[in-house]
């Protein structure tokens, strides 16, 4: 039976390590839509999407865009996922989860193609922002803006990093840059489910379909795709085999202050037949043991994420994790 409704859009944005994956892995453990009728695009700006593998579920239509922004270099592959998506009846919503450096008036502006706009309709944009690192201490501050600017919710999200005159200096500056969006504190990105899908103001904004100039961080151009002189660098190193915890936290420790973001799977020798997860942003460090559903395979490997990263040093300190690291 052919959709007689344009498909709704969510969209959400947030810098890096945010908790953006966080809180839409909430959002599918708790809400009441059936997830057979619910599709996800992930976008993330490395080669390996370790957030798409965080939130596969059974029966979940899970889309995986990597290799860059989806406002810039992969927009051309995120109109043809949601035009897809948009053309299977049995989808009654479709999430979009943009990398951290992705300019969210570029993504409107994409998702506003001739080609989508008879048959999706843009629900609401819904921005979770790092209450700890607000404004971001990365050059990603002209994107952060922007990401604030265009939400119709924010989520400020880690509270329980946050005292209260912290908490309170970092809400006025937000209301400061975007006085007519929702604001609702969070922690760990677990939030009422009717709250995210809720039609918000996007859902009546008209976002012409053009091009801009603006550079949204991520390092590539939005026409001929150089590399920009501030530009941000991604590096997979692959795990091949379990590593010693000890090693591992060596290696972490001695990475460069340049590697702002770190994330991926590991397996460690004391425990090889367990997969935990690792995420890291700036200071903050989280390990966790990650179920499996049956079947699923998934490459151990990291993911470092920073301005200008010196590959050479770090692939020379990854031998530290031989022969777990595969160069």
């Amino acid at each position: 039976m052919p959709r007689t409704e344009p498909l709704p859009l969510l969209l959400i944005t947030g810098f890096l390590g945010s908790g953006k994956t966080t809180t839409l892995s909430h959002w599918l453990a708790h809400t009441d839509m059936p997830l057979k009728k619910t599709a996800v695009i992930i976008n993330d700006f490395g080669a390996v999407n370790v957030d798409a593998a965080l939130l596969a579920r059974r029966q979940l239509e899970l889309r995986s865009i990597t290799g860059g922004c989806v406002c810039c270099q992969s927009y051309e592959d995120l109109i043809a996922q949601v035009a897809s998506l948009a053309a299977n009846p049995e989808i009654d919503l479709a999430w979009i989860e943009t990398s951290g450096l992705a300019d969210p008036e570029e993504v409107l502006d994409h998702l506003s193609a001739p080609e989508l706009a008879p048959t999706t309709a843009i629900r609401r944009m819904i921005l979770v922002i790092d209450g700890s690192d607000y404004p971001c201490s990365w050059r990603g501050r002209p994107v952060q803006d922007e990401q604030v600017r265009y939400a119709d919710l924010i989520l400020l999200n880690k509270t329980d990093r946050l005292d209260d005159k912290t908490r309170q200096r970092v809400e006025i500056s937000l209301r400061q840059i975007n006085p007519a969006a929702q604001l609702v504190a969070t922690q760990k990105g677990a939030v009422d489910p009717a709250l995210l899908s809720q039609t918000g103001a996007h859902a009546h904004a008209v976002h012409p379909h053009h091009h801009h100039d603006a550079d949204c961080g991520c390092g590539h151009d939005h026409h001929d795709h150089h590399e920009h002189p501030h530009s941000a660098s991604t590096l997979f190193l692959p795990l091949s085999a379990p590593v010693e915890r000890d090693t591992f936290q060596r290696f972490l420790s001695s990475l460069p202050t340049a590697v702002f973001r770190a994330k991926g799977f590991v397996r460690f020798a004391e425990s090889p037949q367990q997969l935990h997860t690792f995420q890291q942003v700036r200071d903050q460090a989280e390990l966790l043991l990650l179920p499996l559903e049956d079947g699923q395979q998934l490459a151990t490997g990291l993911v470092l994420i920073g301005p200008h990263l010196d590959e050479a040093r770090i692939r020379e300190l990854a031998k530290v994790l031989t022969p777990a690291y595969t160069a």
